[in-house]
């Protein structure tokens, strides 16, 4: 972890505290050397990526974010020069860093960010935080991610002098303990805001705020949070291509789009027209992108807001019901004996019923489909929609809490 600010000369000061709880002051200069073309970080830890990233990103380096454990995303570095893709020298007159998607659904999608791009969002998320007064910030995210970049690095340095607490992994336990400063701002992912309230300690958070992105929670995982620690979630809705789109406090089910970003629909897809949305793309090939810009995300929208139902690749309509993926594997995760679920829709045009189901579940034992079937039918009422039992050994979670399956 380490006491984080930017003094008045050209230096920036870190206390790293190591993993044997030894200490280190470290000055990292705000300037350096840069050259006319994209480079990628190569920092293995997020100490390294500190060190890296921010005089280069100060001093208007273009540079190239990924995690180097991304096998597909590193075979691409390595045979692409992205210096020579055609179309490059327009986008070098409006971007500097090149972030990546996560690749859940199939190959990841290189989004271009404009400095503008990320110091207006910044200037947003500073807005939204403003009456908690942060004085510290803990960061479990990877920083190679634009969450990781926007909230856990350059939001704490427009806070002002503040203490950045960061760590390669935390165990819950030990982001609870960081939380417990007045005025703690924690920047993470599903997985720990799912954990927390599982821990026995009873702690009084009311002075912290966390702040959850990269996936949708369910409300009862929020409710479970802000009731055991009397605290604060603010979750953030958007993506690598858009930045961030709206915000929601606590468990409202409805979207606030925030500040300067404009929502409408076409076709039930949520269209985005703000000035975060990157100018261009890399989808095998640089593609300038025009605003508004038309998202997969199915939409309910209303005047003060929107309610999201869902993916478009990861909802089906039975019976004139949208059908969400993503909830179906909230409500069987509460099933006893289940640890995790991953809902696959499955599309046969050859079959008399197209659309089909897989439920992917990592299990202590095997659960009927009768059990399975009641618990859909909770949320969706009566339905025939087919669907298949899959076991798995291991469905995991990757850095940003998105599930990966191990078959």
């Amino acid at each position: 972890m380490c006491d984080f600010h930017i003094n008045k000369s050209d230096e920036m000061i870190l206390e790293y505290i190591n993993l044997n709880n030894s200490r280190e002051i470290i000055s990292i200069n705000k300037k350096a050397k840069t050259v006319d073309r994209w480079i990628k970080i190569n920092a293995k830890n997020k100490l390294e990526f500190i060190k890296e990233f921010l005089p280069l990103f100060m001093s208007g380096q273009k540079l190239i974010l990924f995690d180097s454990n991304h096998k597909q995303l590193l075979d691409f570095h390595e045979q692409n020069n992205i210096n020579k893709f055609k179309n490059i020298d327009e986008v070098n007159k409006h971007s500097q860093l090149l972030f990546f998607t996560s690749g859940s659904s199939s190959f990841p999608v290189g989004a271009f960010k404009s400095r503008e791009n990320l110091e207006k969002e910044i200037k947003v998320l500073k807005k939204l935080v403003k009456k908690y007064d942060i004085k510290k910030v803990v960061v479990s995210v990877p920083f190679v991610h634009i969450y990781g970049v926007l909230a856990g690095l350059l939001l704490p340095l427009h806070l002002g002098e503040i203490k950045l607490v960061i760590k390669e992994n935390f165990l819950p336990y030990e982001l609870l303990y960081e939380t417990l400063d007045r005025g703690t701002l924690v920047i993470t992912t599903p997985v720990y805001i799912k954990a927390l309230p599982m821990l026995r300690e009873d702690i009084n958070l009311s002075k912290s705020l966390f702040i959850c992105s990269t996936g949708p929670l369910d409300k009862d995982d929020v409710v479970a949070l802000e009731d055991k620690y009397k605290t604060n979630l603010l979750q953030l809705f958007g993506s690598t291509e858009t930045g961030g789109i709206a915000y929601k406090f606590s468990s409202s089910t409805k979207w606030i789009p925030m500040d300067s970003v404009e929502v409408s629909t076409s076709d039930d897809r949520l269209c985005v027209k703000s000035e975060f949305v990157s100018p261009f793309i890399i989808d095998e090939k640089i593609i300038e992108l025009y605003q508004p810009f038309v998202t997969e995300d199915i939409i309910e929208k209303s005047e003060k807001g929107f309610t999201l139902v869902g993916r478009s690749n990861k909802i089906i309509k039975i019976a004139g019901k949208r059908i969400s993926a993503s909830h179906i594997e909230s409500q069987l995760e509460g099933i006893d004996g289940v640890e995790k679920v991953v809902v696959e829709l499955v599309y046969k045009k050859e079959l008399l019923r197209s659309e089909q189901i897989n439920i992917i579940l990592q299990a202590n034992n095997k659960i009927s489909k009768k059990i399975i079937k009641d618990k859909i039918c909770e949320s969706y009422g009566v339905l025939t929609i087919p669907f298949k039992i899959i076991y798995v050994q291991s469905i995991d979670f990757s850095s940003m809490g998105k599930k990966i399956i191990f078959r």
